[in-house]
C-alpha cells in the first residue's frame, strides 16, 4: 500500500482535524477559532468553581476554604512556593488563551477575500479584547511576564524574556481603546465582547495600575453610553433568574450538558442538603457590611451585637446565609449547640449537619455564601449549577469611575451619583429616594477613600476582586496576617464591637473571646500568613524556570526567596 501511493504522502491532510495550512479560510472557521479564544474565559479550580472564587476565599480576608483551591489556599496560609501547581495552571491557562487569540489575529487575512471586512474587524477586535483580559490576570498576579502578539513557530521561540508590566499595560490600554472604537455598541449575541466590555476592562486595568485619568475616561464612556443598567434586585442577579441582565457585561457561561459545571451548591451550600460547605465567608466579611445608617458597625448607633444581623446593609443577607435565616425551606443554624435542624414551620427536620458538633467541618465560620449557591439545586441535592458566573458588570464601571475621580480629588456630583446608584440598588430603591438608603454627599477625599474600599468589598464579595484590591491598595500585609474568626456564639450577652479602620480592616484585638474560633488543624487556611513584600506577587512557576534552563535560556524569579 505504501509503495502504491508513495508519491502522495506529503499531500495527506486530516479529514477530521483542522490544520494550520488550510484553516482560517472562511467565516465558519474564523468563528470556530474565535470560540476557542472565548473558551479560556471558563477558568475553573477547586470543586470546579471559578478560580476567581478560589482567590477570594483562599487568599483574602473575606472567605475561607478547606483546601485544594488552585494553590490560592496555600497563598492564604503562607505555605505556597514556586512549585505550587495551581499557579502553574493559572499561568498556562492564560497563555493558552493568549496563544489562541494570537493565532486567530495573525491569520485573519487568509479569509479576506471571502469574509466581509466589517466581520473580519469585529472578530479581530473581540480577540484583541480577550487577549487583553487574559494578560491582565498575568500582570496583576505575577508582575512582569513574557509578552507577545506573534505566532510561536517552535517551542524555542516561546522562551521569551519577561517584559516590564508597565509596558504591557501601555499596550493593553491602547489595544482596548482601539477595540472600543471598532466594536459594536451592543453585543451581537449573548456573552459576546462589545464596546462596553473593552471600555470596562480598560477602566479596570487603568484603575489597578493607578492611571486614574484613563480610568475616568473609559468608565465615564460606559456610563454615558446608556446601554447598561443596574439589575433591580441585587440578590437575584446571581441566580438563574438574573441571567441575561443588562448589568452583566461579560460572563463565564455554563450550560447543562456542555462541559464541566461549577459545584457551587456542593462547595458553598448547606450540609443539610448534602453539601460540604468548604467555601465560607468570614466574620470580618460579615462585619464589613454597614449598618442601615450608612456607618460602619463600630460607629453606628443602630448596630447591636446582640442582634448582629438587624439594621444592616441588605447586601449582607443577599450575599450570605446567616444564622436563623430561611434557606431552602429550613432554618439555617450553625451554633455548636444546635444539634437538630428545623423546617420553616418550626417542626424538627432531623440531625443538624450544619453544626460542627454533628459533623466536624460544618459551616466553619458559622455562615454560608448565598451568592451563586443555587437554592433549586440544593432542594434536589444536586451538586452543580449552570448559572453563568459574571466576570464584568455595570456596577464595576460605576465604582471604577467613582474611585478614580476620588483619587484625582475631582469630587463632584457625578461621583456621588455613581456611588449612590450602587448603594440605592442594594436597598431596592431609586437613586433619587435618598430618604430610603444612606446616600453619600461628602466632599472629603479621605472619607470617600475609606468608603470606596468598604463599598467594593461588599458589592463584589465572592466575585474575585478582593485579592487585586488589597494588593493595589497596599493593605494586604495588614488584612491578611490574621486569624480568621467565626460568629458570635453568645449573642444574648454580646457587648463588644470590633474596630474598623480607614482601610476597612476589622480588628478583634482584646475581644477575641466573644467570637468563635474553630481551631481544627484540618483548616490551615484559617490562620493566615503574609510575607511582606514577597506575597504581593505570585512566584513564576518553577516548571517554567526549569523549562527555560533546560533549553539554554533564563527567566527570572520574583523576589522573596522562592
Amino acid at each position: 500500500m505504501i509503495s502504491s501511493c508513495d508519491s502522495d504522502l506529503l499531500d495527506l491532510e486530516s479529514l477530521t482535524e483542522p490544520t494550520d495550512a488550510t484553516f482560517f479560510s472562511n467565516e465558519e472557521e474564523l468563528n470556530l477559532a474565535l470560540t476557542g479564544v472565548y473558551n479560556s474565559l471558563v477558568w475553573l479550580g477547586g470543586y470546579t468553581l471559578p478560580v476567581q472564587v478560589n482567590m477570594d476565599n483562599g487568599a483574602t480576608d473575606i472567605g475561607l476554604v478547606r483546601g485544594g483551591f488552585t494553590s490560592f489556599d496555600e497563598l492564604g496560609a503562607g505555605s505556597h512556593s514556586a512549585n505550587s501547581g495551581g499557579f502553574l495552571s493559572t499561568y498556562t491557562h492564560m497563555y493558552r488563551g493568549i496563544g489562541r487569540a494570537n493565532s486567530l489575529i495573525n491569520n485573519l487575512d487568509r479569509a479576506a477575500e471571502v469574509v466581509p471586512t466589517d466581520r473580519l474587524n469585529q472578530i479581530k477586535y473581540e480577540a484583541i479584547v480577550l487577549r487583553a483580559y487574559y494578560y491582565h490576570y498575568l500582570i496583576f498576579l505575577f508582575g512582569d511576564v513574557p509578552y507577545t502578539e506573534d505566532l510561536i513557530g517552535n517551542p524555542l521561540e516561546a522562551l521569551l524574556p519577561r517584559v516590564n508590566k508597565e509596558e504591557i499595560i501601555d499596550t493593553l490600554l491602547a489595544d482596548l481603546q482601539e477595540a472600543a472604537q471598532n466594536l459594536p455598541a451592543t453585543p451581537s449575541e449573548k456573552n459576546r465582547v462589545f464596546r462596553d466590555v473593552a471600555l470596562t476592562l480598560h477602566s479596570r486595568i487603568a484603575l489597578y495600575a493607578g492611571r486614574y485619568r484613563e480610568a475616568v475616561t473609559s468608565s465615564q464612556a460606559v456610563i454615558s453610553g446608556g446601554n447598561l443598567t443596574l439589575h433591580a434586585d441585587y440578590e437575584e442577579l446571581f441566580t438563574p433568574q438574573g441571567e441575561g441582565s443588562a448589568e452583566a457585561i461579560m460572563a463565564m457561561p455554563f450550560m447543562d450538558g456542555f462541559g464541566p459545571l461549577p459545584q457551587f451548591p456542593t462547595a458553598q451550600g448547606s450540609r443539610n442538603y448534602g453539601a460540604f460547605s468548604v467555601v465560607v465567608p468570614t466574620q470580618s466579611m460579615i462585619d464589613s457590611y454597614e449598618a442601615t445608617d450608612g456607618l460602619p458597625i463600630d460607629e453606628s448607633t443602630v448596630y447591636d451585637p446582640k442582634k448582629p444581623f438587624d439594621n444592616r446593609d441588605p447586601r449582607l443577607k443577599a450575599s450570605i446565609i446567616t444564622p436563623q435565616s430561611e434557606w431552602g425551606g429550613i432554618i439555617f443554624e450553625s451554633h455548636p449547640d444546635s444539634l437538630e435542624v428545623r423546617n420553616v414551620d418550626g417542626t424538627i427536620r432531623g440531625r443538624n449537619n450544619d453544626s460542627r458538633v454533628v459533623i466536624w467541618p460544618a459551616a466553619f465560620c458559622g455562615y454560608l455564601w448565598k451568592k451563586y449557591t443555587n437554592v433549586e439545586s440544593q432542594l434536589i441535592n444536586r451538586g452543580w449549577s449552570d448559572t453563568d458566573f459574571i466576570l464584568m458588570r455595570y456596577a464595576e464601571a460605576l465604582l471604577n469611575y467613582a474611585e478614580a475621580k476620588i483619587e484625582l480629588n475631582e469630587i463632584d456630583a457625578s461621583v456621588h451619583e455613581a456611588l449612590n446608584r450602587v448603594r440605592a440598588r442594594a436597598y431596592g430603591v431609586s437613586v433619587a429616594e435618598i430618604e430610603s438608603y444612606p446616600a453619600v454627599s461628602s466632599m472629603d477625599q479621605s472619607f470617600l477613600r475609606t468608603l470606596i474600599k468598604r463599598e467594593r468589598k461588599v458589592e463584589f464579595a465572592n466575585e474575585g476582586f478582593r485579592l487585586f484590591d488589597i494588593r493595589r491598595w497596599n493593605i494586604a500585609e495588614k488584612v491578611m496576617a490574621v486569624v480568621l474568626y467565626g460568629r458570635i456564639l453568645d449573642e444574648a450577652n454580646a457587648q463588644f464591637v470590633p474596630s474598623i479602620d480607614e482601610d476597612g480592616f476589622v480588628s478583634y484585638a482584646g475581644i477575641e473571646s466573644q467570637y468563635d474560633r474553630n481551631t481544627d488543624a484540618r483548616f490551615p487556611n484559617a490562620i493566615r500568613v503574609f510575607n511582606n513584600p514577597r506575597d504581593y506577587l505570585l512566584p513564576i512557576p518553577q516548571a517554567e524556570i526549569d523549562t527555560y534552563r533546560a533549553n539554554g535560556a533564563t527567566i527570572t524569579q520574583n523576589p522573596g526567596g522562592y
